[in-house]
């Protein structure tokens, strides 16, 4: 099977800080770095793992020029934006689109109720003309999108290439692509536990956090998908649910960002309060022996 641009393993890379809470973006280039000497298929950045709600605006497009140089067009680059006021959407898809990432996703506002019509009104307000999109349904926003809503606002705009499906509901996905009128419509998992399901239904990769610090990890499971080899993918797949469940030892996403410390790749520094980013010893430990049983550091 041939790949398309935004076919099998994306990263999705988060963001560091300096002492005094201003970005740091050294951390962000070497990984990227690592992530292309690892053969990653493409970066995404903007979504829940970025924490991109703690950004401004300004800093949402220093962070969306700031991975398009490090990538050098080495690999393709997703921006996603994740806004509420339309306003803020609309300017923040142009600065993407001026800065010349290879595609914009976009994902529904939070924190109000959004009916299903105000849900496609607000992605046909934001959604470009004649560039490439994604759609990106994040449930922890409280506006899950149905199927049909998806279908609507993607059967509508035919630059909406694609959709990040963070749902994990399969049979949910599948009522979508039987909607889609466009046959190469591409799904992409937003979860590293839906990879090869989401490959198995008609999808085409993830965009994964598991992938940040062991990209060879989640690439063993979509290279050999399009190998035509569904019982490596298959055995892939659980190996790589074991390391999903044991950076899952800590909350959030502090398990990945321990990992990346131990591989010399610190993402460090917060905007939250530090209860929120703590890893305690114990699962320091955990995670580090569990990581050294695997082999992977």
């Amino acid at each position: 099977m041939r790949k398309k641009k935004f076919d099998g393993s994306i990263s999705e890379i988060m963001v560091a800080y300096q002492p005094n809470q201003e970005l740091d973006f050294g951390p962000v280039r070497k990984m990227v770095e690592f992530q292309i000497k690892n053969g990653i298929d493409g970066l995404f950045m903007g979504g829940l793992s970025t924490q991109t709600y703690l950004l401004t605006m300004e800093e949402k497009r220093r962070v969306g020029e700031e991975l398009c140089n490090a990538a050098a067009g080495r690999v393709p680059v997703m921006m996603n934006v994740m806004e509420d006021s339309i306003k803020n959407a609309k300017q923040l898809v142009q600065d993407y689109m001026d800065i010349g990432v290879d595609a914009v996703c976009i994902s529904q506002p939070s924190v109000f109720p959004y009916t299903e019509q105000a849900l496609v009104e607000f992605f046909d307000e934001v959604i470009p003309e004649d560039y490439p999109t994604y759609i990106y349904n994040v449930p922890q926003t409280g506006n899950t999108m149905s199927p049909r809503t998806v279908a609507r606002i993607a059967n509508a705009h035919p630059n909406v290439l694609g959709y990040k499906d963070s749902t994990q509901n399969i049979s949910a996905l599948q009522d979508l692509l039987l909607q889609v009128n466009y046959p190469d419509f591409q799904c992409i998992a937003g979860s590293d536990a839906l990879t090869l399901p989401m490959l198995a239904v008609g999808g085409v990769g993830v965009i994964s956090a598991t992938s940040v610090p062991f990209p060879k990890v989640i690439l063993a499971i979509t290279d050999a998908w399009y190998n035509d080899d569904p019982i490596g993918a298959m055995q892939a797949q659980k190996f790589s649910m074991k390391v999903r469940k044991l950076l899952k030892t800590a909350s959030d996403m502090n398990g990945y960002f321990y990992a990346c410390e131990l591989l010399d790749m610190p993402f460090h520094g917060t905007r939250m309060p530090h209860n929120m980013t703590y890893v305690t010893d114990e699962q320091k430990a955990i995670i580090k022996a569990g990581l050294q049983e695997m082999k992977l550091i």
